[in-house]
This record gives structure tokens, C-alpha cells and sequence, in this order.
């Protein structure tokens, strides 16, 4: 992240340890939480994040996509 924070995994598993981290969201669906990433980077950082996926598997992959897409994570 960069925060200098790091996960790793699988989609789901980074999506999961981010929102361990997140304060006020611990009884969001991984779904929900996506969603709320994606509203809040938005809000905060000016960065549409395009997030697609009928599952919270594909939801997560999408999200991890986007993030790197746009410079908000990378890869170790």
C-alpha cells in the first residue's frame, strides 16, 4: 500500500487484512466493505474506482486491480 503496509494472499484474503485494519467497518460483507472503499476513495483521494464482480471473489480481484491500476497499491 502506499502506507508502506503489505498483504498478501489472494484477492479476498488482501481485501480481508485491509478491513481488519479499517476502523468502523468490522461488520461490513467483504462486498459492503468493497463498496465502501470504493465511495471513500472517491470522496478522499479523487480516484474512481471501477469495480465490477457479481462475487465477493470477483469483487476483491476488481478491487485489487483497480487499486494498482491507479497507483494506490503495488506489487512487492
Amino acid at each position: 500500500m502506499r502506507d508502506g503496509r503489505v498483504f498478501q494472499g489472494t484477492a479476498v484474503q488482501i481485501v480481508k487484512g485491509m478491513q481488519d485494519i479499517a476502523f468502523g467497518v468490522e461488520r461490513l460483507s467483504i462486498p459492503e466493505y468493497i463498496d465502501w472503499v470504493v465511495a471513500n476513495t472517491q470522496r478522499f483521494e479523487s480516484v474512481a474506482l471501477r469495480v465490477q464482480g457479481a462475487t465477493a471473489e470477483e469483487k476483491a480481484a476488481s478491487l485489487v486491480d483497480e487499486m494498482l491500476r491507479e497507483g494506490l497499491a503495488t506489487r512487492g
